[in-house]
C-alpha cells in the first residue's frame, strides 16, 4: 500500500486536553536540561548495530523495556531493581531490541543506564528520549544508541523530517512515534523506516488498545511498523502479527515481571509466524531478479528468497556477462544453508535453443527464464527446466474476458509444453522483459484463477501483500521495487532492507487467512463459493435462505459479523492458537499399509467377478486422522469456532443439535473452555445409542434435551434446536454442526472445516510429493466431507468421492443416501438434496451410524454431486460394522462408524464396481478422512460381534 493508496480514515481524532498536557511539561523539562546533558563527558560509542533487517525478519519482533517508573503507573520496578540484569534477562529470552528510558523526572531513567545496557548486551539498543533539539542525537548515539524515539507530536512535520535525516546521518536508526492520523503523516513523510503506533497519548496518558490496529492500516507496507503499550500478555503480541505489526514494545508488563527471562520468551514465542502446513502451503514462491552484485546475492539468501534471477539480456540495465552470472551463482551455491538455497535462474529474451543449451552448460541454472516473445517450439525443445513470461497489458481493457481466455489459453499450450513456471508481466517498455508496471489487475485475477502464476512487475513491499491476497498466484517475481536509488552510469543494485521487507511482506501476506483462494481452482465458481443469496451450484440451484421470518433478521446478523471476520487474521489467528494448544492441530497423517494391501486384494477379487480390468499394481492409503483430535473427531474445529464467533456476536449462551454425539460433545468442550451456557438437542433414539457421548457432555456442564418427536434422531434435534433459537434469538446463538441449514451456516461449517483438507493436501505434497489421486470421505449433512474435499475441488487431477449410508440397502429403502436417493428439496432452511416422498414431505432416514441418520444433503455437496464433480458410493450398516472390525485389526485404529463406511466402499471404488469407475494410475494414492474415533459405537458394535460370532 502506497501513500496514496491507503483507505481513508474512520478513526474518531483523539481530542487533546487543554489544561494539563503530560507531554507538554515533559518537553519543556527536556529543554530545561540540555545545558546540563551537553555538558556532561562524552565517550566514543562502538559502531551501531543495525536493526531494520532484523525486524523485517519474519513475524513480530520483541523490543523490551528497562525503566524504574512512569507518569501514568508511578514506581513500577521494585527498589534496586538491576536494569543491566533485566537487559541481559530480556536478551536470554530472545528480545530482539531493548528500550532504555533515559528521562529522569517521570521515568527514573538516564544515559548512564543507556550507556550501561549497551555495554552488557549484544542486541541493538533503543534510546527513548524526548528528543527536542537535534543536539540530543549526538549525545545519544555517544552513549550507544543504536535507535532513537522521535515523538511526531513534538515536531512540525519539516523538522521531523530533518531530525530523521540527522539521526540516519549519525548511524542511529529513527523511531518515529505517532498517535493519531496527522502524526502518522507527518511519520510516513519524515522517510523513516521504523514507524511506532502508541496506543496511549502521551498528553492525557490515555491509552486506547484499538489506537495501533486501527492507525496500522495507514501505514504503507514498506515501512516497519511497531506496536506500543497496553500489552498485559503474549495474546496481544499474537494478534498484533496477525495484522501486520513487525514489531512491539512490551515495557511495564515485563518490568514488573519476577521471571523476565522466561516471560520474554513468551512474547517472543507468540510472535512467531505460523508454522502449521496449512499456513505454510499458502505461502508463495518469491524470486528476487535482476541481481548484479554479491551483496544483492546475499540480501536475497538473508531474507529467504526462493530463486535468484540472473539477467543475460544484453543491452539491459542489469545485464550481465556470462562469467559474472557464473560467480555470482557460484557465491549463491557456496553461502546459502543447502536446505534453503535459492535456486539460480538464468534470464533470457528470444534466444534460440542452441543460445540456451550453451548458458545451461556454462551456469548451471536451476531453471531458464523466458521473458521473450519464445514459441511453444522453443520450450518443447529445452532440455532443461524452464519458465515462461506472458506479457499482459497495463491498462484493463473492455474485452478482459476474451483477453483472459486467450492468454488462459495460450499458458496452457506452454504447460503442455513443458515449461515448468509461468510469469505474468507487463510488456511493451524501452528494454525487452518487463516494465516495471503492474499488469491489468482484472486480467491477472481471471487468468491466476485458471493457471499457476507467478505474477511480476510493479510490485514492492508496500503493493505485494494486497496484490496476493486479491490474485490466486502461486509466486511474485520483483526488480526495480527492491532496488536503492540508481546511480549515473551504474547497474541498479538491490536495497537489502527493501529485499527483505519484500519477502516479509509476500510471505506473511495470507497467513492467518484460510479463505484467500492461492491457487488456481479451475472450475465453475458456484461450485467453490455460495453467491450473496447464498446459493451454490454450477446454476445456483442449491442453498439460500428458506427459514421463518422471526430468523432473518438473526441470520442477517450472522452473516454481516462472518462477513466482517471472514478474513480477519486476528480472528483465524486466536481459533489457530486454539486448535494447535488446545485441541491438537494439525492431525497426522498416516499411511495404512495394511488397509492398502487389503484393499488391494478385495479389489482385485471385485474386478474379476465384474468383469473389470484389473486394479492399480500399487496402492497407498493414507488416513487424516482427525480420531487424534481433542473429543475425538473433527466436530472441534467447527465448535471452537463458532463459540469465538458467539463472543464476537455478544451473545451470552449457546445451543447445538447432535446426532452422534460428537458435536455436542465438542459444543460442550468449547462453551466449557469460553464459559458459556450450553444447551444441546438430541434425539431420544440417539440417547439410548450413544450414552458415552451423553455422559460425557453432561459431566461438561451442557444441558442435553432429549427430543422424542418425529424419529427421534438427528433430523428432529435440528428441528428443536431451531425452535429454540427463534424463541431465544436476542442472547442465543446456534452453532450448527453441519455444512447444511440456511446461509451463511453452509459457509460458516466448511471454511471451519476446511483445515482438514488443508493440512492433509501440505502433509501428503511434504512425504510423496504430490496431491493424492482421490480423496474419501464418509458423507451425512457434510461437515466432514466437505472439511475434506473443498481443498481439493479445483484440482482436476483428484478425483472427489464420498462414502453414504445405505442402512439395510438403498433397494429397501430404509437408508440415508440423499445423493444416490435423495432429489432437490428444502430441507433445514436450504434447498439440497434429500430423501422425500412425490408429495415432497421428508422421508424418515436409516442407519445404524448416528451421524449419518439425516435425511439430506449439504448445498455445497449437493452442487458437487449434480455438476459430476462428486463420485458417491454407499455401505450398509453390517459393510460398515464388518470394516470397523477390519481396521482395527489391520492397523490397530477403531474408526467411528460413520468413517467405516469410507472404508467399506474403498475398495469397490478401487475395482471400480462404484464410483465413476474410471481407470486409475499404476501407483494410485489415497486420502480418506478418518473423522473420528469408535468409542462410542462400541456398544453396537459389540452387539454385531456377538451376532457375527454366533
Amino acid at each position: 500500500m502506497t501513500i496514496a493508496e491507503r483507505p481513508a480514515s474512520r478513526t474518531t481524532p483523539v481530542p487533546r486536553a487543554k489544561r494539563h498536557d503530560v507531554l507538554a511539561e515533559i518537553a519543556a523539562r527536556r529543554r530545561a536540561d540540555l545545558p546540563d546533558l551537553l555538558a556532561a563527558p562524552r565517550h566514543q560509542a562502538a559502531a551501531p548495530r543495525p536493526v531494520a533487517e532484523r525486524l523485517a525478519a519474519p513475524g513480530l519482533h520483541l523490543i523490551a523495556e528497562v525503566k524504574r517508573r512512569s507518569p501514568s503507573a508511578g514506581e513500577i520496578a521494585v527498589r534496586g531493581d538491576d536494569v543491566v540484569a533485566r537487559a541481559r534477562a530480556y536478551e536470554a529470552g530472545g528480545a530482539a531490541a531493548i528500550s532504555v528510558l533515559c528521562e529522569p523526572h517521570w521515568f527514573g531513567g538516564s544515559i548512564d543506564d543507556l550507556r550501561a545496557v549497551r555495554d552488557a548486551v549484544t542486541v541493538p539498543v533503543l534510546a527513548k528520549d524526548f528528543i527536542v533539539d537535534a543536539q540530543q542525537l549526538a549525545l545519544l548515539r555517544d552513549a550507544g544508541a543504536d535507535l532513537v524515539l522521535l515523538l511526531a507530536a513534538l515536531h512540525p512535520a519539516k523538522r521531523l523530517a530533518r531530525l530523521v535525516a540527522d539521526a540516519r546521518d549519525l548511524g542511529l536508526e529513527p523511531l518515529v512515534e505517532a498517535h493519531d492520523e496527522r502524526e502518522v503523516d507527518a511519520a510516513i513523510e519524515s522517510g523513516a523506516r521504523l514507524i511506532g503506533l502508541n496506543n496511549r497519548d502521551l498528553r492525557t496518558l490515555k491509552i486506547d488498545p484499538e489506537r495501533a490496529v486501527a492507525l496500522r492500516r495507514l501505514v504503507p507496507d514498506d515501512r516497519l511498523v511497531v506496536a506500543e503499550s497496553g500489552v498485559r500478555d503474549p495474546a496481544t503480541l499474537a494478534a498484533w502479527r496477525a495484522l501486520g505489526f513487525d514489531a512491539a514494545l512490551v515495557g511495564e508488563a515485563l518490568v514488573r515481571s519476577a521471571r523476565p527471562t522466561t516471560d520474554a520468551r513468551a512474547f517472543v514465542a507468540a510472535g512467531r509466524s505460523p508454522a502449521d502446513p496449512a499456513n505454510l502451503a499458502a505461502k508463495p514462491f518469491v524470486k528476487i531478479c535482476g541481481v548484479t552484485d554479491s551483496d544483492g546475492a546475499l540480501a536475497a539468501i538473508r531474507a529467504g528468497a526462493d530463486a535468484v534471477g540472473l539477467n543475460l539480456v544484453p543491452g539491459t540495465p542489469r545485464a550481465l556477462e556470462l562469467d559474472e552470472a557464473v560467480a555470482l551463482a557460484r557465491l549463491v551455491r557456496r553461502v546459502a544453508p543447502a536446505n534453503r538455497r535459492p535456486a539460480i535462474v538464468a534470464i533470457t529474451v528470444d534466444r534460440t535453443v542452441d543460445d540456451l543449451r550453451e548458458i545451461a552448460n556454462v551456469l548451471e541454472p536451476d531453471a531458464i527464464q523466458l521473458s521473450g516473445s519464445e514459441p511453444v517450439a522453443i520450450v518443447e525443445a529445452m532440455t532443461h527446466p524452464t519458465w515462461k513470461v506472458i506479457h499482459l497489458p497495463a491498462e484493463s481493457l473492455d474485452d478482459a474476458s476474451s483477453q483472459a481466455a486467450r492468454i488462459v489459453g495460450l499458458a496452457r499450450d506452454y504447460l503442455a509444453a513443458g515449461a515448468s513456471r509461468l510469469l505474468l508481466d507487463t510488456a511493451g517498455g524501452q528494454f525487452p522483459g518487463g516494465t516495471g508496471r503492474q499488469p491489468a489487475r482484472a486480467l491477472a485475477e481471471a487468468v491466476a484463477r485458471e493457471v499457476p502464476i507467478t505474477l511480476a512487475g510493479g510490485l514492492n513491499a508496500a503493493n505485494v501483500g494486497a496484490a496476493l491476497r486479491s490474485i490466486a498466484a502461486v509466486g511474485v517475481d520483483v526488480a526495480s521495487g527492491v532496488e536503492a536509488p540508481r546511480r549515473d552510469g551504474m547497474r541498479p543494485t538491490k536495497d537489502p532492507l527493501r529485499v527483505a521487507l519484500f519477502v516479509k511482506r509476500s510471505r506473511e501476506a495470507r497467513l492467518d487467512r484460510p479463505n484467500l483462494a492461492v491457487r488456481p481452482t479451475p472450475i465453475d465458481r458456484g461450485l467453490v463459493e455460495a453467491n450473496d443469496a447464498g446459493r451454490w451450484g454450477v446454476d445456483r440451484a442449491f442453498g439460500g435462505r428458506y427459514v421463518p421470518e422471526t430468523l432473518m433478521a438473526a441470520l442477517e446478523e450472522l452473516e454481516r459479523a462472518y462477513l466482517a471476520l471472514r478474513h480477519d487474521p486476528r480472528f483465524w489467528s486466536e481459533l489457530r492458537e486454539l486448535l494447535a494448544t488446545y485441541a491438537g492441530r494439525p492431525t497426522a497423517l498416516y499411511r495404512a499399509d495394511a488397509i492398502a494391501r487389503d484393499t488391494l486384494a478385495r479389489a482385485a477379487q471385485l474386478a474379476k467377478q465384474a468383469g473389470r480390468p484389473a486394479p492399480p499394481r500399487g496402492l497407498r492409503v493414507y488416513l487424516k486422522r482427525e480420531d487424534l483430535a481433542h473429543t475425538g473427531a473433527h466436530k472441534i474445529n467447527n465448535a471452537l469456532g463458532q463459540a469465538l464467533l458467539t463472543r464476537r456476536l455478544g451473545k451470552s449462551r449457546v445451543i447445538a443439535e447432535t446426532g452422534a454425539g460428537q458435536h455436542g460433545v465438542a459444543t460442550a468442550t468449547a462453551c466449557a473452555l469460553l464459559s458459556l451456557p450450553c444447551v444441546v438437542y438430541m434425539g431420544a433414539e440417539d440417547i439410548e445409542r450413544q450414552q458415552p457421548n451423553v455422559l460425557r457432555m453432561r459431566a461438561l456442564g451442557a444441558e442435553v434435551r432429549p427430543v422424542t418427536s418425529g424419529s427421534a434422531t438427528l433430523k428432529d434435534a435440528i428441528n428443536e434446536a431451531m425452535r429454540d433459537w427463534v424463541t431465544n434469538v436476542e442472547t442465543t446463538h446456534y452453532v450448527l454442526g453441519s455444512a447444511m441449514g440456511p446461509h451463511p451456516y453452509p459457509t460458516i461449517v466448511r471454511d471451519l472445516q476446511r483445515r482438514i483438507g488443508d493440512e492433509a493436501a501440505a502433509q501428503l505434497e511434504a512425504v510423496e510429493g504430490r496431491l493424492p489421486d482421490v480423496v474419501l470421505a464418509c458423507v451425512g449433512g457434510g461437515s466432514n466431507a466437505i472439511g475434506l474435499l473443498a481443498r481439493f475441488i479445483g484440482e482436476p487431477s483428484v478425483r472427489l468421492a464420498v462414502a453414504e449410508a445405505a442402512g439395510d440397502g438403498i433397494a429397501t429403502g430404509r437408508h440415508a443416501a440423499a445423493l444416490a436417493g435423495g432429489t432437490a428439496g428444502i430441507l433445514h432452511g436450504a434447498r439440497s438434496l434429500m430423501l422425500q416422498d412425490r408429495d415432497g414431505q421428508v422421508l424418515e432416514a436409516h442407519s445404524l451410524s448416528a451421524g449419518l441418520d439425516y435425511p439430506g444433503v449439504g448445498p455445497q455437496i449437493s452442487a458437487l454431486f449434480a455438476a459430476g464433480r462428486l463420485e458417491i458410493a454407499a455401505a450398509t450398516d453390517t459393510e460398515a460394522l464388518d470394516a470397523m472390525s477390519w481396521v482395527a485389526r489391520a492397523e490397530g485404529i477403531l474408526p467411528a462408524l460413520e468413517t467405516a463406511h469410507a472404508f467399506a466402499v474403498l475398495p469397490r471404488l478401487i475395482a471400480g464396481t462404484e464410483g465413476s469407475g474410471a481407470a486409475w494410475p499404476d501407483e494410485t494414492l489415497v486420502l480418506l478422512g478418518l473423522s473420528g474415533r469408535g468409542d462410542k459405537d462400541l456398544a453396537i458394535f459389540g452387539k454385531h460381534v456377538t451376532t457375527a460370532d454366533r
